[in-house]
């Protein structure tokens, strides 16, 4: 019996050794975890933390550490079931409800989140971060005055709180308060100077004021502090290609990359700096490497193809890679039956190599099958005389390829089918006339500092001008400068005789980027509209540019010529793509007396001018025919004189399908007359449920208490 005893003793002994020593370990796990946690090295706590729950799977802190770290890497759903795992095991505590608070907002739950910040409150009258949580509620519905309200009020409940000075610095300054903010950030300095963030945050606010020096010498004193604040590097970047620092910018970012080689930041401002001083060829090379480790950067891709459409041979090599990128995403769009998507893509792949005979027959195809034959001809003739030209430049004396016999074999199948076309019977070739019609200048502001892609406008500019360069009924001429502002954009756009003139503004986050455009008359200098795209997830760059060319053409009235005429039959220079089919009816309008609206959208004309009305019989792609209805006694209606749709049946027809995403859409008083695509209008933002998460906030949540 004594013997079972002493095993039993022994077991005992063991098991309890074992679970102190798991214990131990999931101790020294967890601080290993909170050690890289407090120096932003999310993915290493998370690691960390969750070795810890092996150890010991009813370890509260560790879950609630691991959802912390969760939620700064922004997966919050799942960041929301650590956070439940966490109250299992470490009940009623504040930290985990506020915490939950916070996640609620990232997913859009705001009333669900307020609730709980107003529960703690009745229970807790002086909770801080139940304040933070519903200030970030108020920054969320555009109250910038509440926010601050609630930061106030956990001031005076601690006096030197570090957050609420910051933040209060942050929205003061965005409410242009610069004396509150300055304030407010002298404060945080004083009761927090051993602190990198508030250096970081001082350097932030005194650079947006465009006080360069002061900024570069608060983000100094933040990389002091804390050798390892990349963001902080990256900052000091900024302003010093602010200051047009530009081989001390080089000289920083080859000291973060070696430090970190997956610093997309340092390796775009690297490039940036490079392009500056003029040499595009190492900015080309920088930015080809750093796209080699992080693809998906579209503000850097955009910004190297820009440069090497430009400057770069269309015989260079690389633009193969380069264009395969767009291509291989295309094909994905395809698949997906993202009609636009995948036009937009392969348009960008052949923009960059012209001479993909593949990606061309892909693209050939894809306006095929939505009925654009002679668009798909016109497709099939470039690949052709590609072909010729690469065989009068070889030696080879072969036989033509099965792929040209095929090309060939289709374009004389197509060609046949033309015979009888509408081209034939007036004898044009509709891919050579001039339409256009609309001339709108693009200018940007640029501020002075960004966190994310500095010259972000100057990209942004430079891709939304690009976007309409196939567009026929419209010539963008984009100023290849910032300008200062309103005034100076609509002396230039009136000097140069345009029609409207638009000034951008792009608005970015990790997660989440808005372009803005507001829209005026060059003429009278009048705002006629204004709109915004919101996108976040992937391809967030390229959504929002089609979604402002989709906009600002939805806006720009249908607009033709008269080509030739026949007694009355008449033939003007707008197709299926623009919309015609049969029965929509035309006003005739004297050439050079339509004008754009004094106020808002459409355009006017005096009643002498308008000569009469053409309702339209038959439509080819590009061009259709219709009968003259001549106003008053006299035929006063001449070739070149101008047409605006005045009347377009809503019945559905097999026409509607051929419309192009890359013309006018609006009638003659600006509003839209062509159908939309269905898919398209899925894609707001507000409709699909998403939030969208002002700059000033991710400032705000990324600042620990």
């Amino acid at each position: 019996m004594k013997i079972v005893r002493v095993f039993l003793s022994v077991v005992l002994f063991t098991f309890a050794s074992l679970a102190f020593s798991e214990s131990l370990s999931a101790l020294k796990l967890f601080e290993r975890g909170v050690q890289k946690q407090n120096i932003e090295d999310y993915y290493g706590a998370s690691e960390d933390f969750q070795q810890a729950l092996q150890a010991n799977k009813s370890y509260g802190d560790a879950w609630f550490h691991l959802s912390q770290v969760t939620y700064a890497i922004g997966d919050y759903t799942l960041a929301l079931s650590y956070l439940e795992e966490a109250d299992k095991y470490a009940k009623n505590r504040t930290d985990i409800q506020n915490l939950k608070g916070m996640i609620l907002i990232a997913l859009g739950r705001l009333d669900d989140a307020r609730k709980v910040f107003t529960e703690i409150l009745k229970k807790y009258p002086n909770d801080i971060d139940s304040r933070f949580g519903l200030a970030e509620l108020d920054l969320f519905t555009g109250s910038f005055i509440g926010a601050k309200n609630q930061y106030e009020d956990a001031l005076k409940r601690q006096g030197n709180n570090r957050k609420a000075l910051l933040s209060l610095a942050l929205i003061s300054s965005e409410l242009g308060n610069q004396d509150t903010a300055r304030k407010y950030i002298e404060q945080a300095l004083r009761y927090h100077s051993g602190e990198s963030e508030v250096h970081y945050l001082a350097a932030y606010l005194e650079a947006k004021r465009g006080n360069f020096g002061e900024a570069e010498k608060r983000t100094r004193a933040a990389v002091q502090i804390n050798p390892e604040y990349t963001k902080a590097y990256v900052l000091l970047c900024s302003i010093l290609y602010a200051q047009k620092k530009y081989d001390d910018v080089i000289d920083m970012c080859d000291y973060l990359i070696s430090k970190k080689r997956n610093t997309t930041e340092a390796w775009y401002l690297k490039g940036l700096a490079q392009n500056r001083k003029g040499d595009w060829k190492s900015c080309v090379e920088t930015w080809n490497m750093a796209l080699s480790i992080n693809p998906y950067d579209e503000v850097m891709r955009s910004g190297l193809e820009l440069i090497i459409m430009k400057k770069l041979p269309v015989e260079d090599e690389r633009r193969v890679t380069w264009a395969d990128f767009h291509v291989q995403k295309a094909r994905e769009y395809t698949k997906s039956y993202f009609g636009e998507k995948a036009r937009y893509e392969y348009q960008r792949a052949l923009k960059i190599n012209p001479f993909d005979d593949a990606a061309r027959s892909e693209f050939a195809q894809l306006l095929g099958n939505t009925g654009l034959n002679e668009n798909y001809l016109n497709q099939l003739k470039f690949i052709k005389q590609n072909q010729e030209k690469l065989s009068d430049e070889s030696d080879e004396t072969a036989k033509l390829s099965s792929e040209q016999k095929k090309v060939n074999d289709t374009i004389e199948a197509y060609e046949s089918l033309m015979k009888y076309s509408l081209a034939a019977k007036w004898n044009v070739d509709p891919f050579y006339l001039d339409k256009t019609r609309w001339h709108i200048g693009l200018y940007y502001t640029k501020s002075p500092v960004q966190l994310l892609h500095c010259d972000a406008e100057e990209i942004a500019a430079g891709m939304c001008a690009d976007i309409f360069s196939g567009i026929a009924s419209t010539s963008v001429a984009l100023e290849n400068r910032a300008v200062s502002g309103y005034g100076e954009a609509y002396r230039l756009a009136r000097k140069n005789n345009l029609d409207y003139f638009v000034i951008l503004n792009i608005d970015e986050t990790e997660r989440e980027i808005t372009l803005g455009a507001t829209v005026y008359s060059a003429r009278t200098g009048t705002e006629t509209t204004k709109f915004s795209s919101f996108r976040t997830g992937n391809d967030k760059f390229s959504s929002v540019l089609r979604a402002f060319r989709r906009d600002l053409l939805a806006m720009l009235p249908v607009r033709g010529k008269i080509l030739q005429r026949s007694v009355n039959d008449i033939l003007v220079d707008l197709g299926t793509v623009e919309g015609m089919k049969k029965d929509v009816v035309l006003d005739v309008i004297k050439a050079g007396k339509i004008t754009t609206s004094d106020k808002g959208l459409g355009v006017t004309y005096e009643e002498k001018n308008h000569l009469g009305t053409i309702k339209i019989n038959r439509s080819g792609e590009e061009i259709s025919q219709g009968t003259l209805e001549q106003n008053g006694f006299y035929d006063r209606v001449n070739v070149g004189d101008e047409v605006l749709v005045k009347f377009r049946p809503d019945e559905k027809t097999e026409e509607d399908a051929q419309i192009a995403d890359n013309s006018p859409a609006a009638g003659e008083n600006g509003k839209r007359i062509l159908p939309e695509d269905e898919k398209q209008k899925k894609l707001d933002a507000r409709e699909m449920g998403l939030v969208k998460t002002p700059a000033i906030i991710e400032l705000i949540r990324g600042l620990k208490n």
